[in-house]
């Protein structure tokens, strides 16, 4: 079964993630890939939940083209994801609670 990779902009509450605040509320993007974009969203939340993060909100999600993106992060984690599955960058900024 071919896969294709997807990108997602969730935000979610850390648990135990190393280097943010257990209860602090991040943005994310998750770098995926799947068969298709139902496939595509369990595989992005379970690798948020199997990251450390709770109330994981896939907000937004998309097919991508897998052609690098022009920034350095963003390029290694969408290569990680093309290699593993799976691939988060997190926004070190702390969100407002009520965003």
């Amino acid at each position: 079964m071919t896969e294709y990779p997807f990108l997602f902009a969730p935000t979610a509450v850390a648990n135990e993630v190393n280097g943010c605040r257990p209860g602090a509320r991040h943005a994310l993007l998750i770098f995926v890939t799947a068969a298709d974009f139902e496939a595509a969203q369990r595989r992005a939340e379970g690798a948020a939940l199997g990251a450390g993060w709770t109330m994981v909100q896939l907000n937004k999600g998309k097919p991508i083209d897998g052609e690098p993106m022009g920034d350095a992060m963003l390029d290694s984690a969408l290569e990680a994801a093309l290699e593993k599955g799976s691939a988060i960058v997190v926004y070190a900024d702390e969100l407002p609670s009520d965003a």
